[in-house]
């Protein structure tokens, strides 16, 4: 006879609920490497006995997450995403945002536990066919569906990083009704319009070998080791053996492992675009294109991965938030200064500013979890958004640039 399946208790469904509800908010508490079975019991008001009954290890619980929770919050953000991109109209783009805004804490977990899988071999295994599915299309030849599909993901990423931003560090939702309305106009450019640019190989962002020096040597040992394994399995000795140096030497240099990854991360961001005089170029035709080209590229792998955990490092780390939000703000910081220029237009920058910054990280943290970014025609978002910002985002942009080149020659920005 067929077996049937056993109907469970209301009792074993609602542990079921509550242990998951509970997997979410340690996910957010203390980020992926730290959840432990007999604190998530703990916070679902079971006992220990109770939840390793139930899963053999962490990973099976991040496993049974994914499965259960997570995957259909990625799917929901990711459909919304391509039908924007697919049927682009003021309530399909609006939806994004209502997303965004309705955003719920399996939302963000979502976005770490999918930005993590990639060293998880387990979780990995049940994250794959998502990846699969969704975020790796082939297509023939440039056409109106690989246009969509590259605006969509690309809006993918920005997206999933606007979430974890808003989430771990409390970013400034006001200009939203500025970004809605540039994506807007972005999605309704017909993809005939959009003319291929020549793009170069994104050399300037491959990690180049250490010098002789101590400090350069850990930097790059760095770069390596918190890149594969995450902050949390990236020790000093590990660390320290990639340097050819003993932990002490370290120890010597840096007072904990924060501040080592702290000055590794200082070290990485000298990079051309996080320099405000030299982001007067980016409206400039092809330069976001070059910019999410080099953020997918296979050349940029090693400063993606790192750059992605420490980010997600730095939501459980307080000196690690300031260094990377410090960081980041950089390209803000000059705003001020710009003399004859609105308040109303000194926003838009900022807006600017802030818009290609999420796009380009999004693209760099999205391109750990697949390569195949690496093959899209990022141009068919890049040049419809340059075009929407220089028409209605920033239109005293020219004036603006005058005015941070000044600022360059004087206090050398």
């Amino acid at each position: 006879m067929p077996r049937t399946q056993r109907t469970r208790s209301a009792r074993a469904v609602a542990n079921d609920t509550a242990i998951r509800d509970a997997a979410v908010s340690e996910v957010l508490r203390v980020g992926v490497d730290h959840v432990s079975l007999r604190d998530v019991g703990h916070e679902a008001g079971l006992t220990h006995g109770a939840t390793y009954a139930r899963y053999e290890d962490v990973d099976e619980l991040l496993v049974d997450l994914w499965n259960s929770v997570l995957c259909d919050r990625a799917i929901a953000m990711f459909e919304q995403c391509m039908r924007a991109a697919e049927d682009p109209n003021s309530s399909t783009v609006g939806a994004i945002f209502d997303f965004i805004r309705a955003t719920t804490p399996a939302d963000v977990a979502c976005v770490q536990v999918l930005l993590t899988s990639r060293r998880i071999p387990t979780v990995h295994e049940e994250v794959e066919p998502f990846i699969h599915d969704y975020l790796e299309r082939e297509f023939s030849e440039a056409s109106a569906e690989s246009a969509a599909f590259t605006r969509g993901i690309t809006i993918f990423a920005m997206t999933m990083v606007q979430i974890f931003a808003d989430s771990q560090f409390g970013w400034d939702r006001d200009y939203q009704s500025v970004l809605e309305k540039l994506l807007l106009e972005t999605l309704e450019t017909d993809p005939r319009d959009v003319d291929e640019v020549k793009l170069e190989e994104p050399l300037d962002r491959i990690i180049g070998s250490p010098g002789d020096d101590l400090k350069s040597q850990l930097a790059y040992a760095t770069f390596g080791v918190v890149g594969k394994s995450g902050y949390t399995r990236a020790t000093i000795s590990r660390i320290a053996r990639r340097a050819n140096c003993s932990p002490g030497a370290i120890y010597k240099l840096y007072p904990s492992k924060e501040d080592l990854v702290i000055a590794a991360f200082h070290d990485l961001m000298r990079a051309r675009w996080m320099k405000i005089s030299n982001f007067v170029n980016v409206l400039e035709e092809g330069s976001i294109t070059q910019l999410l080209y080099g953020s997918a590229s296979h050349h940029n792998a090693v400063r993606r991965s790192f750059t992605l955990e420490t980010a997600l490092a730095a939501a459980q780390s307080d000196k690690l938030r300031v260094a990377v939000l410090g960081q980041l703000s950089e390209l803000e910081a000059v705003i001020p200064l710009l003399t004859n220029i609105s308040d109303d237009e000194k926003n838009r920058l900022r807006y600017l500013i802030r818009s290609i910054m999420f796009v380009s990280i999004g693209v760099t943290f999205l391109s750990t979890v697949t390569d195949s970014l690496e093959r899209l025609d990022f141009n068919q978002f890049a040049e419809p958004f340059r075009r929407a910002v220089l028409k209605d985002g920033v239109p005293t942009w020219s004036v603006m640039c005058q005015q941070i080149l000044e600022l360059k020659q004087g206090r050398g920005f």
